[in-house]
């Protein structure tokens, strides 16, 4: 099996990358430097994105509280109505 020729990690070192020239390992090596992890940002249009989805969220929210309001309100009137056709005399 063979390698093709380029900086592979140090068998005795792990620190290092060593060059192999495709035969055998050179003396030639380098130290692993870690690059510093680059913070996430989010775009601009990801950040309205998710402004605009938590207002549509907060409209549906208020929409279906609204909604049982209403239904609440209909069976009140509903529930009196039937109490005041039957007995008069609760009805004020």
């Amino acid at each position: 099996m063979t390698y093709q020729p380029g900086w592979y990690p140090d068998p005795q070192d792990q620190r290092r990358v060593r060059w192999f020239d495709g035969n055998r390992w050179t003396e030639h090596s380098e130290a692993v430097v870690a690059r510093p992890a680059r913070p996430r940002t989010m775009s601009g249009g990801t950040i309205a994105l998710i402004v605009v989805g938590a207002i549509v969220l907060l409209v549906a929210m208020v929409l279906v509280v609204v909604a049982v309001v209403a239904l609440v309100a209909g069976f009140t009137d509903i529930v009196q109505g039937v109490v005041c056709g039957e007995a008069p005399h609760y009805c004020a």
